[in-house]
């Protein structure tokens, strides 16, 4: 299942070699994902959650939380990845790396995000609206949607308050993610 998204150094991959913890620590690499403090931890979730919707399939189940969408199995196998694993994990995956089709679709996930790459606030909301709009309200307009989605979350973790244009900001991303998941 996750063998597809890597490669050797020779563009071969045993697929055996490769697990869904391998995966997570590769995308912290790629993505400079840290736990370290409460900002890298909501970083990595978010982040995690996108490139699920976006289409990489990890395995990880989300439920709805104070920021937005939480997965307590991404805690555990970050905490055990970045943690208590993290010289196994890099010896591990030290000749692993995504293959040139999963490299561009990643490429393309970053260009899409844009600027909430890295930015906590930014990734809550994107994150938050995906959620809320697969899950709660997947067949309502705009408008309602909005209207609805600020009725569960009117601030930010930084404590911005939520208004209808970053939501409609987020909209944008969230439909141009789910458009292009393979």
């Amino acid at each position: 299942m996750f063998g597809r998204f890597f490669a050797d150094k020779q563009g071969r991959c045993d697929m055996t070699q490769v697990n869904a913890k391998d995966i997570l620590y590769v995308l912290t690499r790629e993505f400079d994902l840290e736990r370290e403090n409460t900002d890298k931890r909501l970083v990595l979730q978010k982040t995690i959650y996108l490139l699920q919707a976006y289409g990489l399939k990890l395995g990880y189940g989300f439920s709805w939380y104070r920021y937005g969408p939480y997965s307590q199995d991404l805690v555990r196998d970050a905490y055990e990845v970045l943690h208590f694993g993290n010289q196994n994990y890099k010896k591990r995956t030290d000749k692993i790396e995504f293959n040139a089709d999963c490299k561009k679709r990643f490429n393309d996930f970053k260009k899409i995000c844009g600027d909430a790459i890295g930015d906590p606030a930014k990734l809550e909301l994107i994150a938050s609206v995906d959620f809320a709009r697969t899950t709660w309200y997947p067949n309502v307009d705009e408008a309602t949607f909005i209207s609805k989605f600020k009725a569960h979350k009117n601030y930010l973790f930084n404590g911005d308050e939520v208004n209808d244009e970053m939501v409609r900001k987020a909209l944008g991303v969230v439909n141009t993610l789910r458009e292009k998941a393979a």
